[in-house]
């Protein structure tokens, strides 16, 4: 079966690439790689692919990306607070969703109630509400309801059965809700005149018009009926205090008028709730500020600051004490600032006698985390120890990812010996396997830092220390007879631990070995004449408690640049997997 599955992609694929590659050729490699050149080759296809979507009444605005701000047909993102709620809009101007309703809707022609009579009579009957506001009960007669609430009539039609009929009970339910039309007007992001049933308010309304252009107010929206404005509505009433009431039910004919905004003021940095609001006139910084939700627990409330445009100059108000804000009125595109202090979260642990994740303040060390870490305990091994950064290893992880690629497209083409090699393959899958890491050269012997102080390292935000154990073990993987851990013998050379692990297979790569310190530093030997292993520089390698020494799969390439960018991720990963590895067993 996975054959004929891999023949089919083979078939589908054709047509995309001039060079094809041999399909026996693509079944040997590993599975991981495979499926990454089939994606490669079939991307093409996939994105003449349609898409299909499930059908929905509610769309999403066609905003921006990052990408085409300037694009003619989509619309910047609102910061605006509120904005978010009107996300999406009604692709309809006729109802599809239908808000539910309750016992105190209110009646009116259009609407259909059921009656069921059960007891000594038992019938249903469908009665629609007529233009006179009535409906009109076989045997009863007729009784008006319009503009009575559900429960009311409810209530009323119960009680007139009761007195006709001894043994009978009357239920009353609403089985159709009336349609209504309404204007929405002014500032709308889709101004037009909407058909909604008789449940809605005015928060569905502007809904379906996709709620409120950024030049209109989210806290004066009249609604008008019968030429008379009935309501005003303020939506931070609903969106910040958390009102419930959303003003009357609408009526068809309503008209819903969304002013221009009032002043617009921005609260930036260290606020539990940051954004530009809308301020009334009579409103302060006092109440942008309470907007906000007030300072997060970062904040230095001793460095607030307005900045405010002033013609074609930007104008600084210092705030010395927070009281003050209750003095100062905004001016429409001011912007209130809050500094934060800053601090950083870094973990450690391994040997260290309190390990765990430290608050850190701007300038803190490496020393200074191992000092708050209580010291290293006395089994540690300094030498080996560990810093991850997050920055490094993002930009790791990016050089990994486009080396991985570009060996996929040139395995794909062909183009040299080496990506005709059968060892590439091999090569490819085990750097996508690979771990990565964003390890830096670091220092973590206290002495050596107290005698050269700019030895000492600064951290940063999300960092991470590993502190591991003493080991009397060297380590041997790739490709020898034996791989895994050897005893540490001092002075003992590359050649006796080889000899140690059983010896390299045919496999293997003589020429160049790779040696991994426990302080992360990455040798790669040449073989000499003498079969003795030294760096680039000419010199002998000593071997460590905890090195790793890794013997690569021959390549093609004699290129030292290329072969040490193939093999230096892998085997790196793979030094730090060892001590990570070794903490946890300690643990």
């Amino acid at each position: 079966m996975k054959k004929i599955f891999l023949s089919a992609l083979l078939l589908a694929s054709a047509g995309l690439h001039s060079q094809e590659l041999d399909e026996a050729y693509l079944a040997s490699l590993p599975e991981s790689v495979r499926n990454d050149v089939l994606e490669k080759m079939t991307d093409r296809e996939e994105l003449d692919k349609p898409v299909y979507r499930r059908p929905s009444s509610m769309i999403n605005k066609n905003y921006c990306s990052d990408a085409d701000t300037d694009a003619d047909d989509c619309i910047p993102k609102s910061n605006r607070f509120g904005a978010q709620i009107f996300d999406m809009m009604q692709t309809s101007f006729m109802p599809i969703n239908e808000p539910n309703f309750d016992s105190s809707y209110i009646l009116d022609f259009g609407d259909t109630l059921e009656i069921q009579l059960i007891g000594q009579k038992n019938s249903i009957e469908k009665l629609s509400i007529k233009r006179d506001g009535s409906i009109n009960i076989p045997e009863i007669g007729k009784i008006s309801v319009a503009g009575l609430s559900l429960d009311e009539v409810s209530s009323l039609i119960k009680g007139k059965i009761a007195n006709a009929y001894i043994g009978i009970e009357a239920f009353v339910s609403l089985v159709n809700i009336r349609d209504i039309q309404v204007l929405i007007t002014g500032n709308a992001y889709n101004p037009g005149i909407y058909t909604l049933n008789g449940n809605s308010n005015l928060l569905h309304a502007l809904s379906m018009a996709g709620g409120i252009d950024e030049k209109g107010s989210y806290r004066k929206i009249e609604l008008i009926r019968d030429d008379t404005v009935i309501n005003t509505i303020d939506l931070y009433d609903i969106f910040i205090h958390g009102k419930s009431g959303f003003g009357q039910r609408l009526r068809s004919g309503d008209s819903i008028l969304i002013k221009p905004s009032n002043d617009l003021v921005t609260i930036s940095g260290a606020v539990k709730r940051p954004g530009v609001y809308e301020l009334t006139p009579d409103e302060y910084y006092s109440d942008l500020f309470a907007y906000g939700n007030g300072f997060s627990p970062s904040a230095d409330i001793d460095t607030l600051r307005v900045e405010r445009l002033n013609k074609d100059e930007v104008e600084f108000i210092y705030i010395s004490d927070v009281k003050d804000l209750s003095s100062i009125k905004p001016v429409s595109g001011d912007r209130l600032n809050v500094r934060s202090y800053v601090r950083k979260s870094v973990t450690i642990s391994g040997a260290v006698n309190t390990p765990g994740t430290y608050v850190i303040s701007r300038g803190e060390t490496l020393s200074s985390l191992i000092e708050k870490a209580e010291g290293y305990k006395d089994d540690a091994y300094p030498f080996g120890g560990v810093l991850n950064n997050k920055r490094a290893e993002a930009i790791n992880a990016a050089a990994v990812d486009k080396l991985y690629t570009s060996f996929v497209q040139k395995l794909i083409s062909k183009g040299d010996a080496l990506f005709a090699s059968e060892s590439l393959p091999f090569i490819l899958a085990e750097l996508k396997k690979s771990t990565i890491s964003g390890r830096i050269m670091a220092e973590f012997d206290i002495d050596v830092i107290n005698a050269i102080p700019e030895l000492d390292t600064n951290l940063e935000d999300g960092d991470s220390v590993i502190i591991p154990i003493s080991t009397q073990q060297i380590y041997i993987f790739g490709e020898v007879n034996n791989p895994g851990a050897i005893r540490y013998k001092p002075g003992q050379s590359i050649q006796d631990y080889l000899v140690s692990s059983g010896g390299t297979l045919e496999s293997a790569d003589n020429t160049n070995i790779f040696v991994v310190h426990p302080n992360g530093e990455l040798n790669r030997l040449q073989n000499t004449s003498r079969l003795s292993f030294i760096n680039k520089r000419g010199n002998d390698v000593l071997i460590y408690p905890g090195s790793v020494i890794y013997i690569p799969r021959e390549v093609l390439s004699r290129d030292p640049a290329l072969v040490a960018s193939i093999w230096a991720p892998i085997v790196s990963a793979l030094a730090l997997s060892i001590t990570s590895l070794s903490v946890l067993d300690n643990k």
